[in-house]
């Protein structure tokens, strides 16, 4: 009996210590915390994370000692893309969590930037972005002009044909090179500033007008090309459709609605298509999916009730239950630009060992066949004569000028958030040349009294960088 009690008090602590072990992940979540702390306090301790490059090797992020801070070329414009690793992870761990962390780069490739070719060796893998320093410096100084410290706004470059990324800025951002007072700084931060999350890909806002384009493309791969309607307001069940501009009362064409950005077209096309096309559209444009890209999960929100006209209507025009994050309208302008063919987004160009031998590559790849070069084109030609319908609102005869001399195909959107400050997410998608694509510029500003063409004096600011300066 005796020998009996004392076995089972053995069997009971060999399990005890077996379930605080943590050896079989999920199985005691606290013990699970200490471990991965554990873990991460050695490698901080004892191994150098690999540097980041920009695409032209210029060092973004420098990590020269163990257990040291890492060092930023700029304090503030890569802070939200890039993140951080190494001793402040720790020292922060418990007032930061994990999944907030895992949403910039440095986080979620830290076992590459700690791993090393053998037991003995000291110095971390290093990460080459797609990011051009430059370009991202610039980005981030108009962006600043435009939105303000403190206040919600990304942009974000891509090459129109492969869907790499050249510059990713969100703000507000923080000082990486002084992470005391910026993690300080996050946790007394109103929660609307959303400091913690990186907006261009990972801050959710409802699109507005840009959502149009899509509506289009469905329309028009569904054979209704010629479908038109009377451009003034209309109830659907208990309330008005109305137009921004008012009623005009001309039939007009998907081309003309686009370019006036007609929301009573819109609302009426999706009516007449139906829930399940516009979804079926939806779905191509990747909206509604958890996509798992280089940079992390990125998500967006669908909830479409097909049978619910109003959601319907509202849907159509890009109000609705619809949001999504600035790489989902940069996604969608490259669609455009590249014939149709989505291209998954990458902004990560090699992994290369200590001595340069490169571990993996980033690749151009298709994520969707959305539609077809003969959509895309038509959608093309009304993108552009929306541009030519707002240019006059443009600030500058000398950005005024750089819309028409690189045929820069855009559609502004303005989403409503219908909060008590009645403030909009102002949006601008674009692609430039329209007759051969290069790039991709998507500028927006969230929780503002702005509207989508506000965005089109920074967006040509880009431009006259991309096409001038670069």
């Amino acid at each position: 009996m005796a020998y009996g009690v004392v076995g089972l008090i053995f069997v009971v602590e060999m399990a005890v210590t077996f379930w605080d072990s943590g050896y079989i992940e999920g199985l005691n979540k606290k013990a699970d915390k200490y471990k991965e702390a554990a873990i991460t306090e050695a490698d901080a301790n004892t191994i150098t994370p690999g540097d980041i490059y920009d695409r032209n090797d210029t060092v973004l992020v420098e990590n020269a000692e163990p257990g040291q801070n890492s060092i930023y070329i700029d304090d503030y414009a890569y802070s939200q893309v890039l993140g951080y690793t190494g001793p402040a992870r720790i020292i922060y761990g418990e007032e930061i969590s994990k999944s907030q962390r895992q949403y910039r780069l440095m986080e979620y490739y830290r076992d590459q930037l700690y791993g090393t070719q053998n037991l003995d060796a000291t110095e971390g893998n290093s990460l080459v972005l797609t990011l051009d320093h430059e370009l991202q410096m610039k980005v981030y100084e108009l962006l600043m002009q435009e939105v303000g410290e403190g206040n919600r706004g990304s942009a974000i470059v891509m090459d129109a044909k492969t869907a790499e990324i050249l510059a990713m800025v969100s703000l507000p951002s923080f000082n990486a090179n002084d992470l005391d007072s910026s993690i300080s700084q996050m946790n007394q931060a109103p929660s609307e500033q959303e400091i913690f999350y990186p907006i261009s890909h990972k801050g959710l806002a409802v699109p507005g007008s840009i959502f149009k384009v899509i509506t289009a493309v469905s329309l028009l791969d569904n054979g209704l090309e010629d479908f038109t309607v009377a451009d003034q307001s209309f109830s659907v069940e208990d309330r008005n459709v109305v137009n921004s501009y008012g009623n005009i009362g001309d039939e007009i064409n998907y081309y003309t609605a686009i370019e006036r950005s007609s929301n009573v077209f819109f609302a009426r096309a999706g009516l007449e298509l139906g829930g399940e096309k516009l979804e079926e559209t939806a779905k191509k444009f990747m909206i509604g999916q958890d996509l798992e890209l280089d940079l992390g999960t990125v998500s967006s929100n669908w909830g479409l009730d097909p049978e619910d006209s109003n959601d319907l209507a509202d849907t159509s025009y890009g109000q609705g239950k619809t949001l999504f994050s600035t790489i989902y309208g940069a996604m969608e302008a490259q669609t455009i630009a590249n014939d149709g063919i989505m291209m998954e987004p990458y902004i990560i160009k090699e992994i290369r060992t200590p001595k340069g031998r490169i571990l993996e590559k980033g690749e151009a790849d298709v994520l969707s066949e959305v539609t077809g070069r003969e959509t895309a084109d038509k959608i093309t030609e009304a993108m552009l004569a929306a541009t030519a319908s707002h240019i006059s609102v443009v600030e500058g005869e000398e950005n005024q000028e750089i819309y028409q001399r690189y045929s820069i195909a855009s559609k502004t959107g303005t989403g409503e958030n219908g909060d008590q400050e009645e403030t909009n997410n102002a949006w601008l998608i674009s692609f430039a040349p329209a007759e051969d694509p290069e790039y991709v510029v998507v500028v927006n500003q969230c929780k503002t009294q702005k509207f989508g063409q506000d965005m089109m004096d920074t967006a040509a600011q880009i431009y006259r960088y991309l096409f001038q300066e670069r």
